[in-house]
């Protein structure tokens, strides 16, 4: 009994010394993120990939003002060159120039300083659960800035859970550079600052952008009025398909038709700082091109994932339904999300 008793005792002081821990990282991580201004820099990613090519660096331009305001533009020249996303705090805006095709949700609300320190103590707690960290290099540089790198290796064997290093900017925590490695020990995907720079001037009209008058605009607003499942399922010349798998807390809160003549919608399913959505349309609409990403696979189905800032973007074709999943979960939870869904 006291064996018991003892071994009852220390796993919950350890649990309570994790639960301690994570706090004080999600502390620091808020309180680093929270001090950023804004930025402006280039960055360049490897492992990304069209259908066509895989492993070119592509190039982007990132402007971040504080509020969560982001712009991304690919500037390699080629097929995406001029690619555009943006978030000013309202709406979120995708912009394809090759193919003249828009999106904008509006009603994507910045979530309050309280929902982004859960969100980061639900990352945090899960990280310090599926990984283990060591400090390799408290004075290395990345663009000209100070970083401290990371060897982060999974806990356990679980779907994408890579063994990778980070190199975090001291003292803000910004990621400034990633490097995964697949299950061959091979490069899986990289991301560097090529350039940054802290407190740069920012034009009042920097996170704006008008489309063209030819381009083709699916636009939503998720302050709007919603349909039902059951509306939706009846009101779309496609499949309706809905996770079944959701992170604790998650679930849907609210279906939002386009007003555009082609049946689309957007599943609203946002929790305490953690966003999600699911854009729905029928397979072949919207002018479709390969998106650039990483190519992964979701039930068996080719798939495509993508980072932005702290987004990730999955899309993919599943019974002649477009989907396209996006939220700043981590990206082995968010696949695990995209697995779930029918």
């Amino acid at each position: 009994m006291v064996r018991t008793l003892l071994v009852l005792t220390s796993a919950l002081t350890l649990a309570a010394c994790a639960e301690l821990w994570a706090g004080s990282i999600a502390k620091n991580v808020a309180t680093g993120l929270g001090s950023i201004k804004s930025y402006s820099g280039t960055t360049i990613e490897t492992g990304l990939a069209d259908g066509l090519a895989v492993g070119v660096p592509i190039e982007k331009s990132v402007l971040y003002a504080k509020g969560g305001l982001l712009r991304v533009e690919t500037t390699t020249a080629g097929a995406h060159q001029g690619e555009l996303f943006i978030y000013d705090g309202e709406a979120i805006t995708l912009w394809s120039p090759q193919t003249l095709v828009g999106v904008r949700i509006h009603g994507v609300h910045a979530p309050s300083a309280g929902e982004i320190m859960h969100h980061i103590e639900r990352l945090t707690r899960a990280s310090l659960d599926a990984y283990t960290f060591a400090l390799e290099d408290e004075g290395a540089h990345v663009a000209g800035q100070r970083a401290m790198q990371w060897r982060v290796r999974p806990a356990r064997r679980a779907p994408f859970r890579f063994e990778h290093r980070v190199w975090n900017q001291d003292p803000t925590t910004l990621p400034l550079k990633m490097e995964f490695t697949g299950d061959g020990k091979a490069l899986w995907y990289s991301f560097a600052y090529s350039e940054l720079a802290f407190d740069p001037p920012i034009a009042a009209d920097a996170f704006a952008f008008t489309f063209p008058r030819n381009a083709v605009v699916f636009e939503w607003n998720l302050d709007g009025p919603g349909l039902s499942l059951a509306e939706a399922r009846e009101e779309m010349n496609f499949k309706v398909e809905v996770p079944t798998k959701l992170p604790g807390g998650h679930a849907i809160q609210k279906i939002v038709r386009s007003p555009h003549c082609l049946p689309m919608i957007v599943v609203a399913m946002d929790h305490d700082g953690t966003m999600m959505s699911l854009v729905e349309s029928r397979a072949g609409f919207a002018g479709e091109t390969r998106p650039l990403g990483l190519p992964v696979t979701v039930g068996g189905q080719p798939a495509t994932m993508a980072f932005v800032g702290p987004f990730t973007m999955i899309t993919w074709i599943k019974d002649g339904t477009q989907l396209a999943l996006t939220s700043n979960l981590d990206f082995p939870s968010l696949l695990a999300v995209a697995e779930s869904v029918q």
